[in-house]
């Protein structure tokens, strides 16, 4: 009994991940951005605070300019996908490369990777954003 008992629970908490836990990766969490990735080109935050915050019904990404990108999204965690909508901006992008660029990929968002540590917002394979947790 003491066996199967083991069994069960070694089983149950090999199948609760992080990875899969949508609320864990992305809800009340603040990410901050350390840098953009467009095939080889890698563009850095200069040491420039962007970031970005989920939360049950939206998310704010700021940067130190003043732009602000707001808007919906959904994630699944077997599939990995990651998709946003309704995407708003406030304050200019003018002269600010990194938030356009933020901007375009959470427009056109396919996938993400990573977990409560790094977060990676992906439009392809070699276009993604790299986050890491504060």
């Amino acid at each position: 009994m003491l066996i199967i008992f083991a069994a069960v629970l070694l089983l149950t908490i090999g199948a609760c991940t992080p990875d899969d836990n949508i609320g864990e990766i992305f809800i009340d969490r603040q990410w901050t951005l350390t840098y953009i990735r467009e095939g080889s080109v890698q563009y850095d935050n200069r040491g420039k605070k962007y970031s970005v915050q989920f939360t049950d019904d939206g998310f704010t990404a700021t940067s130190p300019s003043g732009v602000a990108i707001n808007g919906k999204w959904e994630a699944n965690g077997k599939t990995r996908r990651f998709h946003c909508w309704n995407l708003q901006t406030t304050g200019s992008l003018e002269g600010d490369t990194i938030a356009g660029k933020m901007l375009k990929i959470f427009t056109e968002a396919t996938s993400y990777s990573g977990d409560t540590n790094w977060l990676h917002i992906n439009k392809d394979k070699n276009t993604y954003m790299q986050f890491g947790n504060n």
